[in-house]
């Protein structure tokens, strides 16, 4: 599955969780709903519907029909694997378009700022909107988040919530389309994190973390063969797992001699074992060192072993 399909994935599953903890409010619940309909490319008294590859999306648009107007829209599935839901009774668009506050008579329908009524709402309607609209690249390959949307004023619309948010979007038109994007990596981060997938975003912070350091040794060291490599290779191997230590249980939980080398370590993704042991406030030799971060990477795995544990129950 590609980066996008698993962003979706989280997204879905935060919204799922939150609402069914109480943790959303109905407000907010809304939000998400109009989101999801409002930015797909069929979404009037004439026409209304979604195609999705993701199956979880196509659940949740079904969900909401189905709560709206107490029937299931049609849904089918295409050669291609896609899922493609349609809203078939024009009674039932117009109950929908009802539900947002539209007649089913615009012209040029903008956005209805009145269904965002909390704080919280514009998060919950830039994470509907890209359920519906949206992709972001592989941060191995790039730092790129858009959003493609049919007409200039949803797309003017949308960009104002965003910027509201203290947000950066760029525009572009693209073969007839609207699209809003982001292309920094720390704007894709925020934005991830806004709309709940906070998973997504450590990834995508680990990722560059990796691109960031592996350049940086690489211009000061000029690493050109296989040893040098998987040296960096074991220092980001390391400098992840004392993060995960760092998230889960506070490096707090090491012991202290484990504790001051994680810390060295992580200010210092360049050093190698000789110059860590000889920084450390009692020097030790080189397979000392080793032998402390060997230490560090399996109280790293005892850790992830117990989380899976965790959710498996």
């Amino acid at each position: 599955m590609s980066f996008s399909h698993d962003v979706k994935s989280e997204l879905i599953a935060f919204s799922e969780a939150a609402r069914a903890s109480g943790n959303l409010p109905l407000c907010c619940r809304q939000a998400e709903t109009y989101a999801l309909f409002l930015f797909c490319r069929s979404f009037g008294a004439s026409e209304m519907g979604i195609r999705t590859e993701h199956e979880g999306i196509a659940d949740a648009y079904v969900a909401a029909v189905k709560e709206m107007t107490g029937h299931r829209p049609k849904t089918e599935r295409t050669a291609g694997g896609k899922y493609r839901i349609t809203v078939e009774d024009p009674v039932d668009r117009q109950a929908i378009l009802s539900e947002f506050g539209y007649s089913g008579n615009e012209v040029n329908r903008r956005q209805n700022t009145g269904l965002l009524q909390c704080e919280n709402c514009p998060a919950a309607l830039f994470r509907g909107a890209f359920l519906t609209a949206g992709t972001v690249t592989d941060p191995e390959k790039d730092y790129h988040m858009e959003f493609v949307l049919s007409t200039k004023n949803l797309c003017s619309d949308l960009m104002a919530q965003m910027e509201q948010a203290g947000l950066s979007p760029k525009y572009v038109m693209r073969g007839g389309a609207h699209v809003i994007y982001f292309k920094d990596s720390e704007s894709v981060e925020d934005l991830l994190t806004l709309m709940g997938a906070t998973e997504s975003t450590l990834e995508l912070m680990g990722t560059k973390m990796y691109k960031d350091m592996r350049n940086r040794v690489n211009r000061r060291m000029n690493f050109e063969n296989a040893n040098s490599t998987r040296t960096f290779d074991a220092a980001y191997r390391q400098i992840e797992a004392i993060r995960y230590i760092d998230r889960k249980r506070g490096l707090e939980s090491l012991p202290p001699e484990l504790r001051e080398l994680a810390k060295l370590r992580l200010e210092n993704a360049d050093y190698s074992l000789k110059e860590l042991g000889e920084n450390l406030s009692e020097p030790i030799s080189r397979s000392g060192v080793n032998h402390r971060l060997q230490k560090i990477l399996e109280y790293a795995d005892d850790l992830r072993s117990v989380e899976k544990l965790k959710k498996r129950s």
